[in-house]
């Protein structure tokens, strides 16, 4: 068997999908490898861009065709032009690792897609009236038509049901994993957390928040009011990490007028090196967005040791079991609440220096390859059956 996989849909690698493929791609192409199958990429020359560290000599991949062309018609051509340049490379079946962002409408073969989420069927305002237009139009009538569809949790399994129309058995939950030796508990002493704390200014205590600056998505908003009301402002920093979405200024202002400005650490997009020196220092770990197709950083907290504020909504509840300080993303009270016990309670901190890893310890990278192997192997028994 041979297996394409579209790069694409990754934010430039600056989110949690672009995290997906880098962790994914190597795992699944070294999978494949053992088990005599074949493993190449197909994407634009940003994409590849985005997913180097995945693409590098000894990762068992072979790079197929790629261009740069803009963000659009990137898009387009997944919808389409991808599955064909696959198929012209000898390739059996076609995977979409990204599919709520590109998805074929069209492939002459077999296809997985995988499913991350679809926050924006729940969030009002989460995207532009475009790229809403093109999940309607574009990307819920192509995800029926995979062969095998992947969601990464359960949630989006049901969301598939409800906003694609697809039946609950079509689709197979395959979670994402952690790197089970990146995240590992640390001590607040360790070189590592240490030298992280002083290149981004973390002198103080302080709660992290690993989310692109988006509105109203990541609720970033009610998490700096719950913060300003608590007790714990003033002596515990609440640092924000993260891409700007287009809500930095709204976030910043809203931190001025609430008098918490110097309370407020903005780390900006921080690399894959410096994330789990950053949880590991934390004091806890925020993850309060409206609605989480998975919510990764929540994982690895769990992976380290370290408290979790959840919000009660999406797939969080499933990632973190009963684990977390958990809230209602919608009431400021809730979140306040969340934070402090994550912070403050001894017994909590205790459960889940415990639990946390061993929570994590099943959950790796190479669980999530296994699935979409097995997936992909799917795919071409349903084609080879369909062909008999």
């Amino acid at each position: 068997m041979k297996i394409a996989i579209a790069l694409g849909g990754t934010d430039g690698g600056q989110s949690g999908t672009g995290v997906y493929v880098r962790e994914v791609v190597p795992l699944l192409a070294a999978q494949a490898s053992a088990g005599g199958h074949e493993v190449f990429c197909v994407g634009t020359q940003r994409d590849v861009e985005a997913c180097a560290s995945a693409l590098a000599p000894g990762s068992s991949v072979i790079l197929g065709r790629t261009w740069d062309m803009p963000a659009a018609s990137a898009a387009l051509y997944l919808t389409g032009g991808a599955s064909a340049v696959a198929r012209a490379h000898g390739a059996d079946v076609l995977l979409l690792p990204v599919a709520n962002r590109r998805c074929a409408m069209i492939s002459p073969i077999p296809t997985v897609a995988v499913v991350h989420d679809l926050a924006q069927a729940h969030v009002a305002g989460k995207y532009d009236p475009l790229r809403m237009a093109y999940l309607r139009h574009v990307l819920l009538r192509s995800m029926p038509r995979a062969d095998v569809l992947v969601a990464i949790s359960g949630a989006t399994r049901d969301d598939l049901v409800r906003f694609a129309g697809v039946s609950r058995d079509r689709v197979r939950v395959v979670p994402n994993g952690v790197d089970l030796e990146r995240f590992q508990p640390l001590s607040r002493e360790h070189p590592s957390v240490l030298d992280v704390r002083a290149r981004h200014g973390l002198v103080d205590p302080y709660v992290l928040y690993l989310a692109r600056l988006e509105h109203p998505g990541k609720n970033h908003l009610r998490l700096l009011e719950a913060y300003a009301s608590s007790p714990l402002q003033g002596r515990i920093k609440l640092a924000l990490a993260g891409a700007d979405w287009g809500a930095e200024a709204m976030i910043l202002e809203r931190a001025r007028a609430l008098g918490i400005a110097a309370d407020v650490v903005r780390l900006g997009f921080v690399p894959d090196a410096d994330v789990a020196p950053l949880v590991g220092g934390a004091s806890a770990v925020a993850m309060v967005g409206l609605h989480e197709g998975f919510g990764l950083p929540a994982l690895e907290a769990l992976a380290m040791g370290v408290p979790v504020v959840a919000s009660n909504t999406g797939a969080l509840p499933e990632v973190t079991g009963d684990l977390a300080a958990s809230c209602d993303p919608l009431d400021v009270a809730s979140i306040r609440a969340a934070l402090e016990r994550a912070v403050s309670d001894s017994a909590l901190h205790a459960r889940i220096a415990v639990d946390g890893p061993r929570w994590a310890a099943t959950r790796g990278w190479g669980e999530t390859a296994r699935g979409l192997l097995a997936a992909c192997e799917a795919a071409t028994a349903g084609a080879t059956r369909k062909a008999a």
